[in-house]
């Protein structure tokens, strides 16, 4: 069951705090999950850098990294 006011969200890397670009927001569930790594990755294979953001009570907070179609690890990504 999805959390109140929690999403996941697909946008550029190194778009700061601006809203980059931003499609569409992914229901907190493990399907969400899945479909916004899945076009994060889709996405950096021809365009920038892609950040997989969950947002919630907390704020936005960084899950994943995919550059050139992959996964990139937070020591490899560069500052």
């Amino acid at each position: 069951m999805p959390r109140a006011g929690s999403a996941y969200i697909v946008r550029d890397d190194g778009a700061g705090t601006a809203s980059g670009n931003v499609d569409r927001l992914y229901p907190y569930t493990l399907k969400g999950l899945t479909e916004a790594l899945e076009e994060a990755r889709f996405r950096s294979y021809a365009g920038p850098p892609q950040v997989v953001l969950a947002h919630g009570r907390i704020g936005l907070r960084p899950i994943r990294r995919y550059e050139n179609g992959r996964e990139i690890k937070a020591e490899e990504a560069p500052s």
